[in-house]
């Protein structure tokens, strides 16, 4: 490996290129991958897990740009330009590879370049919108078809998003939830921010996009990809561990509607910079000087939006939904110690998993959270960028659980 010699008072940000194949189910051993870009040519191989090991980068703020070139036996060369390593943060670059079904000898290349962060653009002019205004559903629509009867809100397994305005032909991609919120809030925010900021900007997303689909805003998808319309979405978006780490921890959150009366999440808006010029939306750069005076997420939502609508509450989704069905979260934390039926289905679906990510050793499924069971979810854990306590709250559940419906439906 070539390092170029950093500056000591130089400012940094870090990169981890994670390569699979499917939706993170299949990761792929012995990748190649370049990175370029001021001054640096480092080579890495992809681990057991697919992933790069974590490397130190030059950066400035906003970010500093790079790019990533990826080869593998048996799939396509992939170049990933304009990477984005942005200061004090770390950068998590997926590469899904698609499998060679020619002969080695002709290998197609796919190129991508990463969009610009949206704070560096100019804001995008979108139609006027009153959040109280808009109707709830009739009840006999269902925000989304469940083959059992609704229990209220629920956090959808997937969501359709539109590339293109709403009523022109444009691709649609079939995004996981939290993956979609995770590459709007990392292409909408900066990773370096306060996490009180964050996790402000964050709900403000979630909420915004649970209205959108609860509402049933367009016909035939979800939301649109396009600021001049909904939030910035792209499915190469550079991610950042800091924002994914919220991203999971809140997804099932969200802002309640100011009127008792109806179910809907707010239609929480926000903007780069607030003006009193347009009041009830969220400023983004005025929510990081908040935090950094020490204002917490609630008492920045209600900053901007107390004024609007009355005192913010925040409230969760009544559940989740996977394979079509609602599916609760276990009821209590299943940790070192507990038994049952759930620490069972978790030692199943970890087992599974680790058919393809080796690193994470099998247990025995015997329903018993024992030491083999916490090394196993705490292995899990480093490879999916969540706390290693070993513990399975809702967070790692729900993550175990996406990964373990994806492997089902790969295989």
């Amino acid at each position: 490996m070539n390092y170029h010699q950093l500056n000591i008072r130089q400012s940094t940000g870090k990169l981890l290129v994670f390569v699979f194949e499917g939706d993170k189910v299949k990761p792929i051993i012995g990748a190649t991958v370049t990175i370029t870009g001021h001054n640096q040519n480092i080579i890495l191989q992809t681990n057991e897990s697919g992933q790069t090991s974590t490397v130190d980068l030059p950066a400035v703020e906003p970010y500093f740009e790079y790019s990533v070139s990826v080869s593998a036996d048996g799939y396509h060369l992939i170049n990933f330009d304009s990477v984005q390593i942005i200061p004090n943060a770390t950068a998590i670059q997926e590469i899904q590879m698609t499998p060679n079904i020619l002969s080695d000898q002709y290998r197609p290349t796919e190129e991508y370049k990463i969009p610009q962060h949206k704070l560096t653009q100019p804001e995008a002019i979108k139609p006027v919108i009153d959040p109280l205004a808009i109707p709830d559903p009739q009840p006999h629509l269902q925000p989304r078809p469940v083959e059992s009867p609704p229990i209220g809100l629920l956090i959808p397994e997937f969501i359709i998003v539109h590339c293109g305005a709403p009523k022109e032909t444009a691709p649609r991609y079939k995004v996981r939830f939290t993956d979609y919120l995770t590459k709007v809030a990392c292409g909408e925010s900066f990773a370096n921010w306060h996490p009180e900021a964050l996790k402000a900007n964050i709900l403000c997303m979630i909420s915004y996009t649970l209205n959108k689909i609860f509402t049933q805003a367009y016909t035939g998808f979800d939301v649109t990809c396009l600021r001049q319309f909904d939030l910035k979405y792209n499915h190469v978006q550079t991610t950042y561990k800091e924002i994914i780490e919220i991203v999971d921890t809140i997804f099932y959150q969200y802002i309640k509607h100011p009127d008792p009366e109806k179910r809907q999440p707010l239609l929480a808006e926000f903007l780069a910079h607030y003006t009193r010029k347009k009041p009830c939306k969220l400023g983004q750069f005025k929510s990081q000087e908040l935090a950094n005076q020490g204002y917490k997420h609630l008492d920045i939502l209600n900053y901007f939006f107390d004024l609007c609508y009355g005192p913010i509450e925040i409230t969760s989704a009544a559940g989740v939904v996977f394979q079509g069905r609602p599916t609760p979260p276990p009821e209590r934390m299943l940790k070192e110690g507990t038994s049952g039926s759930d620490v069972r289905k978790i030692q199943v679906m970890l087992n599974e998993i680790s058919k393809y990510y080796s690193k994470i050793p099998g247990i025995e499924e015997n329903g018993k959270f024992e030491n083999t069971t916490t090394k196993a979810v705490k292995t899990f854990q480093d490879i999916f960028f969540i706390p290693q306590d070993g513990n399975v709250n809702f967070q790692t559940w729900y993550k175990i659980s996406i990964l373990y419906y994806s492997i089902l439906d790969y295989r």
